[in-house]
């Protein structure tokens, strides 16, 4: 009978173990999700103003821009030896880009963030992803592969 009495504390041991592994193997994925390269890879956004991925999924394929690389450091030398702009404004798409006014497409999600809308130019064929990051300040991405 005493052998039984041991049976509880063994369990309360191996849950309070299992518990401890648990929350070990979330607090690790979620500090894995913050990763720029985790984030650019998976195509979904960082909080804040540098948080927007170099890649994206729209329709089942993959896009890719210069201009963004949710905080990660190449991102900003990159931009300044292609003389790429960080964003665009609403006067650049409406003027020589010729990508105003532009329609809801799909959505990109933002770890623990507000979501931003994946829009594309009216008239445009095919789908031109743009990605409004910020008042007047708009993202363009191009098909991966593309020129």
């Amino acid at each position: 009978m005493r052998r039984w009495r041991i049976w509880p504390h063994a369990r309360r041991t191996w849950l309070a173990m299992a518990l401890v592994a648990l929350v070990v193997v979330v607090a690790g994925g979620l500090w894995g999700a913050t990763r720029p390269r985790v984030a650019n890879h998976f195509g979904y956004a960082l909080p804040g103003a540098e948080g927007l991925p170099t890649y994206v999924y729209a329709n089942g394929r993959r896009y890719q821009s210069l201009q963004v690389c949710a905080y990660a450091d190449w991102c900003a030398t990159d931009r300044a030896q292609q003389g790429i702009p960080r964003c665009y404004t609403q006067a650049d798409l409406s003027g020589r880009l010729q990508a105003w006014p532009l329609r809801y497409e799909a959505t990109m999600y933002t770890l623990l963030g507000a979501p931003h809308d994946i829009l594309t130019p009216v008239g445009q064929a095919g789908l031109v992803p743009v990605v409004q990051d910020g008042p007047d300040c708009y993202v363009m991405y191009q098909l991966e592969g593309s020129t």
